[in-house]
Formats: C-alpha cells, sequence, structure tokens
C-alpha cells in the first residue's frame, strides 16, 4: 500500500478498514462410519475476527471491476510501519543537517 495515497483513496471510497472473518472450522454434527462408529463428535463452528484494508481494482483492459484486494493489518503492523517511517525521516534530516553545514563551509573557502 502506497501510505501517501491512503487520504485521497479513502476520500474516493477506493480504500477503507473493516472487521473481517474467517471461518477455522466448520461446525460438525457427529459423523459416524458405515459401522455405526463415531468418526467425528459434534464440533462448533469456529471463527476468528480481524481487520482488513480492503482496496478496490479494475480490469487494466477492459476497466471491469474486479474483487477487492484484502490485507489483514494489526494496530502494531500500522505503527510499525509508521515507526520506520519516522525513522527514515529523522536519518533523512540529520543527512540535510550535516549537508548545510557542508555547504555553509564550501561557501566560506
Amino acid at each position: 500500500m502506497d501510505w501517501s495515497k491512503y487520504s485521497s483513496l479513502k476520500s474516493g471510497s477506493k480504500v477503507s478498514f473493516g472487521k473481517e472473518k474467517q471461518v477455522i472450522r466448520e461446525k460438525v454434527d457427529e459423523e459416524k462410519d458405515d459401522n455405526g462408529k463415531i468418526l467425528v463428535y459434534a464440533q462448533a463452528k469456529e471463527e476468528r475476527e480481524y481487520v482488513a484494508l480492503s482496496q478496490k481494482r479494475w480490469d487494466a483492459e477492459s476497466g471491469d471491476a474486479m474483487d477487492d484486494s484484502k490485507r489483514e493489518y494489526s494496530l502494531s503492523d500500522l505503527e510499525g510501519e509508521k515507526a520506520r517511517y519516522d525513522a527514515e525521516m529523522a536519518r533523512a534530516k540529520a543527512q540535510s543537517d550535516g549537508l548545510k553545514a557542508a555547504i555553509a563551509d564550501f561557501k566560506k573557502v
């Protein structure tokens, strides 16, 4: 995801976060084989809920809408990614400040 485009994509209803459900295990009633032996005891349906970023997609040739792209995110995933970008900005700022000082010294020569 190009996060620099997130706000404009969101305002254009092209991306959104939402809750999704994934079935981990389907509900199973008791299953028996031909001899009446129980193979599987009753199991409740098991689901997990998660947050996903949905993004609209289109076919490049026809322009037809395709299924949305969905990617699971956690808050820690997003915070970690932001921290990496913030660290990159701090490194770039330090480089810029160093170059500013070098330029000032260069101009004195």
